[in-house]
């Protein structure tokens, strides 16, 4: 499928929103994806279409400021864990899910830095492991140094 990309195979996707690359949800599902997490707002997605095509829906928006600013640390700090929690409990239901943002790219990838780095990876490996699949992650302006803030912040 155009634009989906796997950390996991069969276990977690990324892919940008349907804000910036339209999507088409059968289309998500003959993919393999069971459920879809939004790490923005939530731009061009209706609930009730997920609910309809029989997949699980979460909307937990990180900062989205290029560059980051003040504050955005402890935004990030905040709903990651609740983003994980997600995933983790579609893991445990076996439901692929695909995380998205606006482009797929930046807090896309910090949710998948932070997965890896929940799973054992160090954060420096997290972001080299997320990069070696999608390889313009944490490449808008000030990201780079922000998503190792950020998951240095959620090591302590």
């Amino acid at each position: 499928m155009q634009h989906l990309f796997w950390l996991v195979e069969g276990k977690i996707a990324g892919r940008s929103g349907p804000n910036k690359d339209p999507w088409d949800l059968a289309e998500l599902k003959a993919a393999g994806i069971r459920a879809v997490l939004s790490v923005n707002g939530g731009e061009g997605c209706e609930p009730g279409s997920f609910q309809h095509h029989g997949l699980r829906y979460e909307c937990i928006p990180f900062s989205r400021n290029v560059p980051p600013q003040d504050g955005d640390i402890a935004v990030c700090v905040a709903q990651l864990p609740k983003a994980l929690a997600f995933i983790q409990q579609c893991e445990a239901d076996n439901l692929p899910v695909l995380v998205h943002c606006r482009s797929g790219k930046d807090r896309t990838g910090l949710i998948m830095a932070y997965y890896l780095m929940v799973n054992g990876a160090a954060p420096l490996h997290a972001v080299s492991q997320v990069r070696s699949i999608r390889d313009i992650a944490f490449s808008a302006e000030g990201w780079d140094q922000f998503a190792f803030d950020v998951l240095y912040a959620l090591q302590d």
